[in-house]
């Protein structure tokens, strides 16, 4: 009996001793892939095998690589010949964006209502806009120059001209032109003898360059209900230089005044452009309004109702210095206003 016992335990230990190992060898192998170039031994012949040598393969080039994969050949190569289809544009050019005016039918934004018994009344002031000053010059641009607008204007009745400024007597385009061209007196012929019949005044072609300054008479007050002093412009006239026949310099010349509200209409309908000043989209009225120009004092109110170069004539140091007086007590008034 003991016998068989001891032959059971020790079956039993042959067993799992066997069972351990089997354990053993599947944990080395588990994950490991067989060499095919084991297996390649193991298959074929023990015949030893050449080496294979390729030839290596060219750099691919540009063009090769292009027409391999077909990158964009048709937008990198031209095509230089001319459709049959090809129909030409013939729409209107237009010379730049700003050339299309936007200000067609525009109109002033008006002036707040001032009562006259709230007006504590300033000063009258006479001022040169000089416009062969580089900051004048967009009023006088060429082809596009502010006279020319304003006599246009009066050619077409559109603009009323005055002969004082105080605007009490009109008068029409052809006695402007008169007064404002220089004037010929030229022989007439017979058209069938040939004899001469008389004589005839000829008024020579209005030229723009030949106005030089525009004159503007402006109010200063203060408005008691606003609580500020206001610049308003009243009339606006060009100025002339008269010269004779020698071509020395006489005087200067006002041919008419205008009165600055009857401007307004024309001048906020007329768009202006300076690059160089950072000017788009503004009017003549808006220049104007912002006050966005240099002038020069040439005359303040006054009993004797002198102009500055009346009283210091042929001193042109003098007028300079009245004239930067004046404005100095201008800017002056403006700032005591608010003192306390």
């Amino acid at each position: 009996m003991k016998k068989n016992i001891s032959l059971v335990i020790l079956v039993l230990l042959s067993l799992g001793v066997f069972t351990a190992v089997q354990a053993q060898n599947k944990k080395k192998g588990k994950g490991k892939k067989p060499k095919t170039d084991q297996v390649a031994k193991d298959t074929t012949s023990t015949a030893p095998v050449k080496p294979v040598v390729t030839a290596p393969a060219p750099a691919p080039s540009d063009d090769n690589l292009l027409d391999s994969n077909h990158l964009l050949l048709d937008t990198l190569i031209a095509d230089t010949t001319l459709s049959n289809d090809y129909t030409l544009e013939n729409s209107r050019p237009v010379d730049g964006f700003y050339k299309q005016t936007m200000l067609k039918g525009a109109k002033p934004f008006a002036f707040p209502k001032v009562n006259k018994n709230n007006i504590k009344f300033y000063k009258r002031i006479w001022r040169d806009i000089d416009l062969t000053d580089s900051v004048n010059r967009i009023f006088a641009t060429p082809g596009e120059t502010l006279i020319q607008l304003i006599m246009d204007a009066i050619k077409t009745n559109r603009l009323i001209p005055y002969a004082d400024e105080g605007f009490k007597s009109q008068l029409n385009y052809r006695k402007v032109m008169k007064i404002f061209t220089d004037s010929v007196i030229v022989a007439t012929y017979d058209s069938v003898t040939g004899e001469q019949t008389g004589t005839k005044t000829v008024f020579n072609e209005f030229n723009a360059d030949s106005v030089t300054k525009m004159e503007i008479k402006e109010d200063i007050f203060f408005d008691k209900t606003r609580g500020r002093v206001i610049t308003q412009i009243i009339g606006l006239a060009p100025v002339r230089k008269i010269k004779s026949s020698t071509g020395e310099f006489i005087a200067e010349q006002h041919p008419f005044w205008l009165y600055f509200p009857q401007c307004r209409n024309l001048f906020a309908a007329k768009e202006v452009i300076d690059p160089q000043r950072d000017i788009y989209n503004e009017s003549y009225d808006d220049l104007f309004i912002q006050r966005n120009f240099r002038t020069t004092i040439v005359k303040e109110s006054n009993p004797a109702d002198l102009r500055i170069k009346d009283k210091y004539p042929n001193d042109e140091a003098k007028q300079k210095k009245e004239a930067e007086r004046i404005e100095r007590e201008i800017n002056n008034y403006k700032q005591k206003m608010w003192r306390y």
